[in-house]
């Protein structure tokens, strides 16, 4: 696909002239909906232009795309609720573009964006952001169509980019991606370090620009100047500016058994085929699972501490009386109110955690709620930025703990002491939550796993962060019906959700007005 962005029109237009002469089938991608270029490219009638990406937003006045000749369109989407704009151009699939990927993203990610469409389309969906080799197959199991990838593949032997560049990719951590956010609506991703100062100049330019009429073309024409390109062979890339996606960090482990492309793209879609063959026998997102069983519940399924909501035994019971194993949010409750919350949590509900927060800045109290778990036996209880000591403190005392790893550079340092359970919480669940979308975080965790061949059979894994549909679901068996076969015990945390619930006002844990208002 020859993408044109930073390129003229009439430079566009000369360079796909020049390729409608090979001997190919190609595809292009247009920048913006540029209504006299789209019109342009269909005068040129190219038998061999087989792919038209377009993007399209609500506030776009829609080219018209009809007489196309064999030219099939596809749509790039950022957001949702748009079908009438898509429907009006009658495309014949969409690029779904998360805020993970590199460029110009949505506010969302790929994995809320791809249920909100799978939901609400019938059109064949390309994901664009978040692709690995675990991933993916998750992604095909939720009904996804197909898969776009870029930075994944730029370490490879054919890669046109400069070893510069490569060398940077392969010092690339999961932190080095940030997001250029102007007034809510334009967000791009590029790649930055600490002291990448051009990149700081940018959010500072985003900040005193504030709500000008022209602000968001200043900001574009600013990214236009500086772009670095990377096929440059004296390129100083980490003061540069130039985009990279969150999943940019995946492009090291596709290149782990060969620098091939050929070989990258054949070892994904076995991985991905070897993943899907083994959801009939052992998917874990099913009643009476191992990992139900083990918590003693219907479902493999935590429902998430929600601070000052999921607090009282009621709603709890409610909880365990539908299948999943409910927590009380104790956050940074004050000593006396924790207990209370505790002590008749205890006496009323069978089976049950507590949602702590470990760190004392935050929960000067966490030392007391330690105690409180100990002298009320609570079966299980959570830690958010929680550290391996407190977990293993409550582990000893009978506590079965999961802590809260955000990175996989936090899980590393827990599973050096000793810690088994882990949830994977991406950015797009609420409350306390770290800067990596579901998707970056949980395919860095598992690919690390793999990669350091851990014995899965003693290991409890929850994934957690926009679960919200039977998609998302479906997206967790593909993921982890593999990870179940070596022995692993799968489950999901669901918090969010739950506010729709009826029993959950019933209970008054919220008021209704409440509920009507996310509703809308």
């Amino acid at each position: 696909v020859f993408d044109t962005e930073f390129l003229s029109d009439d430079e566009i237009i000369k360079k796909t002239q020049l390729l409608s002469q090979e001997y190919l089938c190609f595809g292009i991608r247009l920048y913006n909906h540029n209504i006299d270029l789209i019109r342009q490219i269909k005068h040129l009638q190219l038998a061999n232009l087989d792919i038209l990406i377009c993007p399209v937003a609500q506030d776009d006045e829609t080219a018209d795309f009809s007489n196309f000749a064999d030219t099939k369109i596809v749509l790039e989407i950022k957001n949702i609720n748009i079908n009438d704009k898509i429907n009006k151009i009658s495309p014949h699939a969409l690029i779904l573009k998360g805020n993970e990927a590199g460029g110009r993203v949505s506010k969302y990610s790929s994995f809320v964006l791809m249920q909100w469409y799978l939901k609400n389309s019938d059109l064949p969906i390309f994901i664009h952001g978040g692709v690995g080799k675990y991933t993916a197959a998750g992604m095909f199991a939720a009904g996804v169509s197909g898969l776009v990838m870029d930075s994944q593949l730029l370490l490879t032997d054919e890669s046109p980019v400069s070893e510069n560049f490569k060398k940077l990719l392969t010092m690339v951590d999961e932190s080095d991606s940030t997001q250029i956010e102007y007034n809510d609506t334009d967000i791009y991703r590029v790649f930055a370090k600490l002291g990448t100062k051009i990149v700081k100049d940018l959010k500072l330019m985003t900040v005193e620009l504030g709500v000008e009429e022209l602000g968001s073309r200043k900001i574009y024409q600013f990214i236009t100047d500086h772009m670095k390109a990377s096929d440059e062979t004296d390129g100083v890339y980490i003061q540069s500016l130039f985009y990279l996606g969150q999943d940019g960090i995946f492009a090291k482990d596709f290149i782990r058994e060969s620098t091939s492309l050929n070989s990258v793209i054949t070892g994904f879609f076995q991985t991905i085929g070897d993943a899907l063959n083994f959801i009939d026998d052992y998917d874990p997102v099913t009643p009476d699972s191992r990992f139900a069983r083990d918590q003693g519940t219907k479902f493999p399924l935590i429902q998430g501490p929600m601070a000052n909501i999921s607090d009282n035994s009621d709603f709890a019971n409610k909880v365990l009386e539908h299948g999943a194993l409910p927590f009380f949010a104790v956050g940074s409750l004050p000593e006396n109110l924790a207990d209370n919350m505790l002590k008749d949590g205890a006496q009323k509900v069978d089976n049950f955690g507590a949602g702590l927060v470990g760190i004392e800045a935050f929960n000067p109290a966490i030392q007391s709620h330690l105690e409180i778990v100990k002298k009320y036996k609570i079966p299980y209880a959570l830690f958010a930025g929680g550290i391996p000591s407190q977990a293993v403190e409550l582990e000893k005392a009978g506590t079965k703990t999961y802590l809260h790893t955000p990175s996989v550079s936090m899980m590393e340092n827990a599973l050096k002491n000793d810690c088994k359970r882990f949830i994977f919480e991406g950015g797009e669940a609420g409350g306390h939550v770290g800067f990596l979308s579901s998707m970056v975080l949980w395919e860095n965790a598992i690919a690390f796993l793999m990669n350091n061949n851990y014995d899965f059979s003693s290991l409890y894994l929850v994934f957690a962060g926009g679960i919200s549909t039977c998609y998302a679901s479906m997206f967790i068996s593909g993921l982890t019906s593999f990870l179940a076969a070596k022995g692993a015990k799968i489950g999901i945390q669901v918090g969010t959700a739950y506010l729709f619930a009826d029993e959950i006002v019933e209970t008054k844990c919220i008021k209704s007005q409440y509920r009507e208002i996310i509703i809308k």
